[in-house]
């Protein structure tokens, strides 16, 4: 066998569950690390390691089976965790550890260098252990891609992340496995939580793109404002409880700055005598509303999302600004219209987050934060006392716990953890930041924000200077005065929902008849039965339909289908029975019924929202 050529059928599940893997693999060429090589002894190949002159088996010289069962049974596993295990060798501590470690753990097998799992692969046939459910494969750089590539598999379902040393491989380049490590669990930090709420909103945010379409539209697109405003700085408000020793300011820099705020301190600032400029809204749930009760809307514009909640949009119907973060519903209407896809706005969790965005959308080059605490005061408060969050008292609590971290004006201050995602939110935007941009943070009792000194009021008003923000109100009006006709959102569909009708019929189909075989084919000698053989065969079918049209599944995939896959992920580590093709068939019947319930949920949706297509009428400006 060649070394550099990998086994096809390594290389056809890498293609299908590790693409990003996989093209580092293959941009490693054909070499091996200066540390391994491998050495055939009696036709068995086995992985050498070299420190100096000395070469030896990471596995033991005699015996490899045994020093990884020692290896694991000194192991303490919790079931629903992740575990990072250092090092990808050849393979066999990893199937071990597959095949020991019982259903429930993920686990992430981490590689500093991609030319020792193109040089294992070419070897052995480790698809089965590539293909598990529970398996994740990481290697290459740190950076960005590398995380974005294993966190949807790793973090869904897991309640925990660990590392699992293979002291052997992990000895190759301990500083590279102890960042991974580290990072791996500030990701889990922030990024699981985010998950969590985006599967758990996820029928939410498609029916309200459905219900929102006939007022937003028409509306323009937020990124029509790109790169206009450089010399004009940017006031981010958010709801922290220094926002209330702030009002001064904000009404000395109105006139000066463009000031944008979320729903949650929208009130404090009306009711205070401040119009910010701009609203912005971004949760799909009712509590949300809380934040336009009781106050004039007068003229104001709202920024939002097609999947904000749809009250609020009609409250503000022609005076909305549409930004589309991943939403295909939206890009097909926009496609039917002519127009390009929609501007896209970083959503991670906190609205403020998306206000921040903004700022780099519109090109400042100044932005100032007031009110963004991120902290819990000495006496419990969270947020500023004529805020939404204070209409049910979520703005106060005397039993916070979390950790401290340095103040702008303290020494320590107390974040709780959802304050410190929202930290590292910032801190994250601010590293990647232009370097011509300039960040600064008004909260005196807040936490300190890495990249955003603290300036108090004397120094933020030198700061700021004495621009003007005219050319930003006069360009709003101009936009919102260019509305455009809401197209027939049956036309638009009719294609997709024929897609997903016959999807239901061929999903619904192969579910009942995986459900009728008789429990005895879980026996090997059942494996190539007929029966299962044609399930086996419709799974590849109803595959090969799904990718007939990514437009159409992209948006099935979007609503309800997403809850009822993460299920079946669920359902499928504790799949474990002797007939291997069983266990597929079984597996694909989860599948089945996953793509017909989230099929059945849309087919009904756009029944309700497109086929009686219309827009109710508006909400007057004010409660």
């Amino acid at each position: 066998m060649t070394p550099g050529k990998m086994l096809p059928a390594n290389v056809a599940v890498l293609k299908a569950r590790f693409p990003a893997v996989l093209k580092k693999i293959v941009e490693a060429g054909e070499r091996m690390p200066d540390s391994f090589h491998y050495s055939a002894e009696n036709g068995v190949e086995r992985l050498m390691m070299q420190r100096g002159e000395h070469s030896f088996c990471p596995y033991g010289d005699h015996n490899p089976g045994m020093l990884i069962k020692r290896w694991f049974d000194n192991l303490r596993l919790v079931g629903e965790s992740l575990y990072a295990i250092t090092g990808f060798g050849d393979g066999s501590h990893l199937k071990h550890f597959l095949q020991e470690s019982g259903t429930g753990i993920n686990f992430l097998a981490a590689e500093k260098d991609p030319a020792l799992i193109r040089e294992t692969l070419a070897r052995f046939d480790l698809s089965d252990l590539l293909s598990h459910q529970r398996f994740i494969l990481g290697t290459g750089e740190l950076d960005d891609e590398y995380f974005a590539s294993i966190q949807g598999a790793a973090l869904t379902g897991v309640n925990d992340v660990n590392s699992l040393v293979f002291s052997p491989l992990h000895s190759v380049d301990e500083a590279y496995y102890d960042k991974m490590r580290n990072e791996l669990v500030r990701q889990y930090l922030v990024i699981r939580p985010l998950m969590e709420v985006n599967v758990r909103t996820a029928i939410n945010l498609q029916e309200n793109t459905f219900r929102n379409l006939p007022h937003m539209a028409q509306s323009p697109d937020v990124g029509e404002m790109k790169g206009e405003f450089p010399d004009i700085p940017f006031v981010l408000v958010g709801a922290g409880p220094s926002l209330d020793e702030s009002i001064d300011f904000l009404k000395s820099v109105q006139d000066k700055a463009i000031i944008i705020t979320s729903n949650s301190p929208y009130r404090k600032l009306i009711n205070s005598g401040i119009r910010p400029h701009m609203v912005v809204t971004a949760d799909p749930m009712p509590p949300t509303l809380a934040g336009f009760q009781n106050v004039s809307l007068d003229d104001m514009p709202l920024v939002c999302p097609f999947s904000a909640y749809p009250e609020i949009i009609q409250r503000f119907s022609g005076r909305i600004f549409s930004w589309c973060t991943y939403n295909p519903i939206v890009d097909l209407v926009k496609s039917h219209m002519g127009l390009k896809p929609g501007t896209v706005i970083m959503e991670q969790g906190t609205v403020s987050g998306c206000v921040l965005d903004l700022s780099r959308l519109f090109g400042c080059r100044k932005v100032l934060f007031v009110g963004q605490d991120m902290a819990v005061r000495d006496d419990g408060r969270y947020y500023t006392d004529d805020s939404s969050y204070a209409d049910s008292g979520a703005h106060y609590s005397h039993s916070a716990t979390g950790q401290r971290l340095p103040g702008n004006t303290q020494d320590k201050v107390l974040v709780e953890q959802r304050l410190f995602v929202y930290l590292k939110t910032f801190e994250q935007f601010i590293a990647k930041k232009d370097p011509s941009v300039e960040y600064r943070n008004l909260a005196r009792t807040g936490v300190n924000i890495n990249g955003a000194p603290y300036l108090d009021y004397e120094q933020a008003l030198e700061w700021i200077g004495s621009p003007s923000n005219a050319a930003f109100c006069d360009r709003i009006g101009l936009l919102l005065g260019q509305q455009r006709q809401c197209p027939d959102l049956k036309e638009v569909f009719k294609l997709a929902k024929v897609y997903v009708e016959q999807l239901l019929e061929k999903s619904l189909s192969a579910a009942i008849e995986t459900e009728m075989l008789p429990a005895k084919m879980e026996g090997t000698n059942y494996s190539s039965h007929r029966s299962i053989k044609r399930l086996l065969e419709k799974g590849g079918e109803i595959n090969r339909f799904v990718d007939s049209s990514k437009e159409f599944w992209s948006f099935l995939l979007e609503g309800k289908t997403k809850g009822e896959l993460v299920v079946y992920q669920r359902i499928l580590r504790d799949i474990d029975f002797p007939n291997k093709n069983w266990k597929a068939v079984q597996g694909n019947k989860e599948y089945f019924w996953a793509l017909s319930e989230g099929c059945h949920w849309l087919l009904e949706t756009l029944d309700k929202y497109v086929s009686n297509q219309g827009a109710p009428a508006a909400v007057g400006n004010s409660t």
